[in-house]
Order: C-alpha cells, then structure tokens, then sequence
C-alpha cells in the first residue's frame, strides 16, 4: 500500500528551493500558459467570499478566495491556493495584508505531495504573469516602465517585465504614498539592474513609456487613453485602473483567461460589457493562444498592446510544482503523513 507521506514547506524552505528567482518562476509560469492555451487543464471559476458587512473596506477590498486546478502536461497535478487578503492585517495586528497556502495533490491517487506557503508563490508568480505577457506583446527594444502602485506586488512586476524586456533601462514609480514610491525606488536602484524615478503623478510616469503596469487596489479609473503612446504594451493586473476608452483603442487585448474575467464581474473593461458600453470583440483571445502559436500577439511597433490578468491556478501550480521539485532534491521541509500505519477506512 502506498504510504500518506508529504512535504510541509515553509517560507524560507520555498526561498531556499528558488521561489524568489523569476527566472524559475517565469520557465514555470509560460509553461502553465501554454498548457492553458492547448486546453490540456481542468480551471473551475474562482471561489470568492467576501467578508464584512457592505460597503466596508474588507468587503470591497478584502480578497477570500479558493483557486483549484488540475494542470496536464509535464506537471500532472491537482491543486488549490487558498489566498486571503485581509485589509486590517497591517495597521490592526501588524500582519502581511496577503498569506497564502498551495496544496499539491497527486492527480492519481489524489493524497497530497506537498503542502507550502503561498504566499511568496502568489507574489512571485503574479510579476512573472506580466513578465509572460511583455515577452509575447511588448516591443523588444523597450526601455522605459511606468508603474502606478508601490505595494508589495510592485518589486515583483519590475522584476518580471526586466527579466522579460532585457533592454529596459528605466522605471518611473507613482504611488498616492510618495514615501512607498520613494522605497521601492530606493530598493531597485541599490539593486542596480535599472534606474528608478518618482514621480508627482500617475500621468508624468505613463506619459512617454515604454511599458505602462497598474497595480493599485482604486476603484476610480484614471488611466486615458491619451496618456498611452503608439506602440505601448500594458500590463493591466488591477480591475479599474483604465478608463473604458483605453481598452477601446487596443490594438491586441489578451487576457489570461477571459471566461474567469467576466465571472468575476470586477473592473471597468467587464463593467462595460454589461452596460453595452463596449463589445467583447475587443478581446483578441488569451494569452496563452498566442504562447502556443495559435493567435498573433504583436504586430506592429505601433499597436497598442494590453494584456489583462487576474491571476489563474494553472500558473500558480506550475510555479509551486517547480519549487516543490527543488525542495525535493535538496531535502528541504518537514515530512507529515495522512496516517501511521494504514488508513482507518
């Protein structure tokens, strides 16, 4: 009989085994894609709960959400993120806003393999998503970032996009928090692979980029479409940063899976559609159609390229199997069992 053993991994067996190196994550990740693009995958609609009464901040802006797949391919696996962002953790217990854990199951006996943090999985993962869709929809000669959102996710979409665009020399930071945008500007001009500015305004950092990402958490859209300049590749991993217009005039607008984005029903592209105010034919598809070969990403320096993500199990999973496989090798993590000698039933 098989025994139930697994591996328990912390968050610093999941450093050890590589989970902060985007170039591991990314390898994993465009994987994940292009199982998504060739169908060879099992994504339910995202489960999301919603905590606190109406209209408070944790009802608007918390995040309770199951995420369950079965990715094919060279992974064969089934799993779940669980990942909760609670918006009092902060300032109420001194806490990371966002933890997260990653089960990894055997997709034939369905006993679990692994049990991990995912919270750096989910952070990591989310940078190389866009890094994934820069590589397919930005110019390769691009040299300069905007990012609007100086929060934990911000150092993962620099690094992301840099590892994807090797020619990117500089990135303007904007956040409402000057002193946030100031950190991280800080944090990636010590690290020296690219010279980081500030700027006053969401608008001077956008104008004149190369590759433009929002990850902020507003409600209120700000983006224009006039702020964009030929040829600009966006990185839109929030829900209501962009004015309507702004999806309007895409030349190419891939998601990574358009089915999850209307289910979840956030943002001003999705809104939109329900009011009849745009049509679904501005989606050019997913992204992982254009990984596999399947549809065109760019084509031309002067598109307007925008690739919409909202984050899917079929790339957390790929990117958690890969650490897994590391911290495997390297006998990292603490071994449990589902029962001592046999199982009850």
């Amino acid at each position: 009989m098989l025994d139930s053993k697994f591996v328990f991994l912390n968050q610093s067996d999941i450093v050890k085994a590589g989970g902060l190196e985007m170039g591991k994550v990314f390898a994993a990740v465009e994987k994940g894609f292009a199982i998504h693009g060739r169908k060879d995958c099992v994504q339910p609609s995202k489960l999301n709960l919603r905590k606190g009464p109406p209209g408070s901040k944790q009802a608007e802006q918390g995040l309770i959400m199951a995420m369950p797949s079965y990715v094919g391919g060279e992974f064969d696996v089934v799993g779940i993120k669980w990942v909760l962002a609670m918006t009092e953790n902060p300032v109420k217990y001194g806490l990371p806003r966002s933890s997260a854990l990653i089960i990894l199951n055997s997709a034939d006996t369905g006993l679990p393999l692994a049990i991990m943090d995912g919270t750096i999985v989910n952070a990591v993962r989310t940078g190389a998503v866009t890094g994934v869709g820069a590589k397919y929809l930005a110019r390769p000669e691009s040299e300069v970032m905007a990012l609007v959102g100086a929060g934990p996710q911000g150092r993962m979409q620099i690094n992301g996009v840099k590892y994807a665009v090797p020619n990117l020399k500089e990135v303007r930071i904007y956040d409402i928090s000057r002193e946030r945008a100031e950190k991280l500007a800080g944090e990636v001009n010590d690290a020296g692979a690219l010279k980081a500015v500030v700027t006053d305004s969401a608008e001077a950092a956008v104008v004149g980029a190369d590759v433009v990402v929002t990850a902020t958490i507003t409600t209120i859209p700000y983006l224009k479409r006039e702020w964009l300049k030929p040829g600009t590749f966006y990185g839109d991993i929030a829900s209501s940063d962009a004015e309507l217009g702004v999806y309007a005039a895409a030349d190419k607008l891939y998601t990574d899976d358009w089915e999850q984005i209307k289910f979840h029903g956030a943002g001003t592209l999705v809104k939109g559609l329900k009011a009849g105010e745009i049509s679904e034919s501005v989606v050019s598809g997913n992204l992982g159609e254009v990984v596999i070969g399947a549809k065109k990403g760019r084509e031309s320096g002067d598109d307007l390229c925008i690739f919409k993500h909202i984050g899917m199990s079929v790339t957390d999973l790929p990117a958690a199997w890969s650490i897994y496989q590391s911290a495997k090798e390297m006998g990292l993590g603490t071994e449990l069992s589902l029962w001592d000698d046999k199982p009850v039933w």
